[in-house]
């Protein structure tokens, strides 16, 4: 993930899409609006800051749901939706995004620390759809680790 966001990385995926002559996925699909991203130096590092926080506000609001093992679990899939929001962002995602990259109160610290922007930043980018995406993924890790130990201590018949 953090390739994703590496100048020198984002440098290589444009070459690689340009010797093919076409979108290969190698990198956001936002069109104009991460061409004027990719040109200022310090909203690229606002959006790496933005992107980190949120990683970090999922990861402790999934923690404080006490969901047990399948947590860990449930956070890598958050993350990865996070991700594919930020890579195929929709209008609505997209104007979200800028506007809180515009925001210069957020930006000045390791992590925004301002949890009730993130939160609001969550609700737009993980709709319904995802939550029961990131549930299926954690339940079906919770059964496979059921399962396992089940078998292991020799439970089951």
């Amino acid at each position: 993930m953090s390739q994703l966001f590496d100048e020198e990385s984002l440098r290589k995926s444009v070459e690689a899409e340009d010797k093919v002559g076409g979108n290969i996925g190698a990198g956001l699909d936002w069109g104009s609006a991460f061409a004027g991203l990719m040109g200022n130096l310090e909203l690229l590092g606002r959006f790496t800051t933005l992107r980190i926080s949120l990683n970090r506000e999922v990861r402790l609001l999934l923690n404080n749901w006490n969901l047990g093992t399948a947590t860990k679990i449930a956070v890598i899939a958050a993350k990865e939706r996070i991700l594919e929001k930020f890579r195929l962002p929709t209008p609505e995602v997209r104007e979200y995004i800028l506007a809180t990259l515009e925001n210069d109160q957020l930006y000045g610290e390791e992590f925004i620390s301002n949890r009730e922007i993130l939160r609001e930043l969550l609700g737009v980018l993980l709709k319904q759809e995802d939550w029961e995406t990131i549930a299926a993924v954690a339940a079906d890790s919770l059964k496979k680790e059921i399962i396992h130990q089940a078998v292991s201590e020799k439970i089951s018949a």
